[in-house]
């Protein structure tokens, strides 16, 4: 079974509150106090639903609503109250006294979120928005000796079998290139490393000699 109404839905007025109406509810419950929601339109001469009554009073017209914008320090309350208890805005607005749940509600999402993701921090969360470590960044960016080799000898052999100069041009400068980044990540570390060690390095001499292999 669902929900029972809070009342009977036929005849009654919707839409925006008047001046007469507004002054009709206050005049009640400041006379009477608040009573059951149900029973308020009909004692206050209203021909709302009890619902409506009571988010008009919450939200508009009771006399210790707080008017104006948010000020820093209820700002910093929202944010720890939220980082303990999440999106229950009723119970956030029970320690700022003169807010209502939907006013807190409505500036946390147009303002609030925005401001805590400009200082790096996640809203649901609250803690520092993660970004992709240098670890693995180095890792996604990593030169792929093997595969990179056998697409440049494929690269080559088609060169040479077409006799194209423009094609064995362009090769020569990737086998370059190549060449220049193997032998750098083969050199040894800068505290052991020499000139002579380096010029009598097999590597260097075979790589030069397969080039010219390569365009003869």
């Amino acid at each position: 079974m669902g929900r029972q109404p809070c009342c009977e839905k036929v005849g009654l007025k919707r839409g925006p509150w008047t001046i007469e109406e507004d002054s009709k509810l206050v005049d009640f419950i400041l006379n009477n106090g608040i009573q059951c929601w149900r029973l308020v339109p009909k004692l206050a001469g209203l021909m709302r639903c009890g619902k409506s009554c009571r988010l008009r009073w919450i939200n508009y017209l009771r006399p210790d609503l707080k008017r104006g914008a948010f000020t820093e320090a209820e700002e910093d309350m929202i944010i720890e109250l939220h980082s303990r208890l999440g999106n229950r805005w009723s119970k956030i607005a029970a320690h700022l006294p003169g807010r209502t749940d939907n006013e807190i509600k409505n500036h946390w999402n147009t303002r609030i979120k925005k401001k805590l993701k400009l200082l790096g921090l996640d809203p649901i969360t609250h803690k520092p928005i993660e970004h992709e470590s240098d670890q693995e960044i180095h890792h996604n960016m990593e030169f792929q000796e093997p595969e990179d080799c056998q697409i440049l000898q494929q690269k080559t052999e088609e060169a040479l079998i077409s006799g194209s100069n423009q094609a064995k041009n362009e090769c020569f400068v990737k086998n370059m290139e190549m060449g220049s980044s193997l032998m750098i990540q083969n050199l040894e570390p800068m505290e052991s490393f020499s000139v002579d060690s380096w010029m009598d390095s097999p590597f260097l001499w075979d790589g030069f000699s397969n080039f010219g292999e390569s365009f003869l």
